[in-house]
């Protein structure tokens, strides 16, 4: 009688009010329509823990760098680098502490937007040294090492280190336990802290906007990298070469100023300075043709980068032009550059010119921009997203060439509507063959997910301690290493989502099926049996779960009010031929059954089978 189903509450739930709430249907592609199986209700993927970050804040947003061995991701203000082996190593620092950021790289670089700056890290090595230690002033404290070695010439990084900072010299530590000298005075509370080998320690001078390096003592100059030293004016970024191709030689620098020789050093972490391009800002960030492509937020404006640079030429900028709305998102798919407006948007393409190599291709335009500016994500060989026009807003489409196409369902816009929608948050994930579009709407405290196999629409909610449903954890999403992992929006948590653990990092989930009407031209119908057929015998050795139960209610109005709950065991492990069933069940003219469960066991829901009766008017 269609138990198994997707969530699809109308705005009438005498219409419809089913809900799937962390169960995934799944269609079995050999029954027929109609045959006891054809659709199945899975568990959502648990979460199991993997990393916690010192500073335990939002994780902002993770990618995994071309090549595969490093995942650099952002929590907090704070940029780590991920090794195979989790191990977690601080490289960077953003100006600001909350909101998803842009993420990409080109396999030298990483380049990053938060909405206010633009930064950009060498990819390198990212750890010399993890150690516990302290500040005060210009004297660095170590009191234990967890692993490495540390030296001069390393840059330092931990929570509320100052931006390049680099240990200078040896105290009583030769790179163990013991004190070091560094560059800037501060005071830092014993904490986890990591240094690592910075890009270049050089002999140079400073005038105007030439920087001439007399001697190499390590490493390589490049472009982005921040030259630091004493006098030297903050940010100062090397912008271009001259006769130095690493090492020996002049290098053009965005400040102007005088320094007299001494010794500099090239930091593999830099924010981009406001002399970088034609704008500082942006808040999405996408590679295509080794150009990092960005916008400028609340404007129609956006800029590309050098090609295989994190420096943008002056006049490396062009505006949507095809409309007269913002700019608010981009992404670039199958090398064409998509320009997401407020209500309408448009395609560019690299064409080779000068000094900005995009042009708009004809025809591409549509009448759809996107209502939330995260909620873009990747889905199957284009990208989904949250939708607005000049008509109304919270359709999400998949875009299909160049037409976004609604994949969205009257229940799914429903829940959205006269809500706050601009803050949503969209990922994708593919785990077990199933390809899988994920939006949480903060503000609402929702979180819907749409699976591309089977074009239906789930509920992924969190279950708190008072039993009440949240929005999902998960605030981003990469695989890496094999794994796909998500970032928690405010603990400082990676997990990776694994579908054979059935909590959510320990906290239990509660999974909901709520049945279609039974409406026989609202006749009495008399109800005798209801089996649901649970994948049986799943219970645990001990604790909770080792007698699963599930709960069964019902509405005989509709859905407006309910009965008590009614208890049946799903069975105990290894009890493969245990039934489901409640007998007994009353009367009604319309008929809404739910089932929940909340043991953290398989609990797989393959059909249901009921026998009733319809008496006479």
């Amino acid at each position: 009688f269609g138990f198994v189903g997707p969530s699809y509450e109308a705005p009438s739930i005498y219409q419809d009010a089913q809900e799937c709430i962390n169960f995934v249907p799944e269609i079995d592609p050999l029954k027929q329509q109609g045959e006891r199986g054809v659709v199945a209700l899975y568990p959502t993927p648990g979460l199991t823990s993997l990393v916690l970050f010192q500073n335990q804040e939002e994780i902002r947003g993770m990618r995994t760098l071309s090549g595969g061995d490093i995942l650099v991701a952002v929590c907090g203000p704070y940029v780590y680098a991920l090794t195979s082996t989790y191990t977690t190593t601080m490289v960077g620092q953003l100006n600001t502490s909350t909101g998803i950021v842009g993420i990409t790289d080109n396999g030298v670089n990483v380049y990053i937007v938060d909405g206010q700056n633009r930064y950009t890290w060498r990819i390198s090595s990212p750890s010399a040294a993890v150690f516990t230690g302290s500040i005060s002033g210009t004297t660095l404290t170590v009191t234990a090492i967890t692993n490495g070695t540390i030296a001069i010439n390393q840059a330092l990084f931990g929570v509320n280190v100052t931006q390049a900072t680099v240990i200078t010299a040896l105290g009583t530590g030769t790179g163990g336990v013991g004190t070091y000298t560094i560059n800037q005075s501060q005071s830092v509370a014993s904490t986890q802290m990591n240094s690592a080998t910075v890009g270049a320690v050089v002999t140079g001078a400073i005038s105007g906007t030439t920087l001439t390096v007399s001697a190499v003592t390590s490493g390589t100059l490049v472009v982005g990298q921040t030259i630091q030293g004493s006098t030297v004016t903050a940010q100062t970024i090397i912008t271009a070469l001259g006769t130095g191709t690493g090492g020996v030689g002049t290098y053009t620098v965005n400040n102007s100023q005088t320094v007299t020789s001494r010794t500099l050093y090239g930091l593999n972490w830099s924010v981009l300075p406001s002399t970088d391009g034609a704008f500082t800002s942006g808040s999405a960030v996408d590679i295509v043709d080794n150009y990092f492509v960005y916008n400028r937020p609340d404007t129609q404006q956006f800029g590309a980068s050098a090609a295989l640079s994190p420096i943008s030429p002056a006049l490396s900028f062009a505006s949507k032009d095809g409309a007269p709305d913002d700019l608010v998102s981009l992404i670039v798919d199958h090398r064409e550059v998509y320009l997401l407006g407020e209500v309408s948007s448009e395609v560019w393409i690299d064409a080779g010119t000068s000094p900005f190599p995009f042009q708009r291709i004809p025809g591409t335009s549509t009448q759809h921009g996107i209502a939330a500016k995260f909620s873009v994500a990747r889905l199957g060989n284009s990208f989904a997203y949250l939708s607005r026009n000049i008509r109304g807003q919270a359709q999400i489409v998949q875009m299909n060439g160049y037409v976004p196409t609604r994949i969205s369902t009257h229940a799914v816009e429903n829940s959205l509507t006269n809500q706050v929608v601009s803050n949503a948050v969209a990922w994708t994930y593919q785990l077990e063959g199933h390809e899988v579009y994920v939006i949480s709407f903060p503000s609402i405290n929702l979180t819907w997910a749409y699976d591309v196999a089977s074009g239906m629409w789930h509920k992924w909610l969190y279950t708190n301690n008072l039993g009440q449903y949240e929005r999902a954890r998960g605030n981003c999403c990469v695989q890496f290493q094999g794994l796909v992992m998500v970032g928690d929006y405010s603990n400082g948590k990676i997990y990776k989502l694994d579908p054979l653990n059935y909590t959510d990092d320990g906290q239990h989930v509660r999974r909901l099926r709520r049945a279609p009407h039974l409406v026989a031209d609202f006749q009495r119908e008399y109800f005798d049996e209801l089996q649901i057929q649970f994948q049986p015998g799943v219970g645990l050795p001990t604790g909770q779960g080792e007698n699963p139960q599930a709960m069964l209610r019902w509405s005989d109005n509709g859905g407006s009010t309910w009965s008590n709950e009614h208890w049946t065991t799903i069975g105990l492990i290894g009890k493969y031929a245990n039934r489901a069933i409640w007998r007994r069940l009353g009367t009604a003219r319309d008929r809404v059954f739910e089932v929940s469960i909340s043991d953290p066991v398989k609990a797989v829901i393959i059909s249901a089978n009921l026998k009733s009766s319809v008496g006479e008017n």
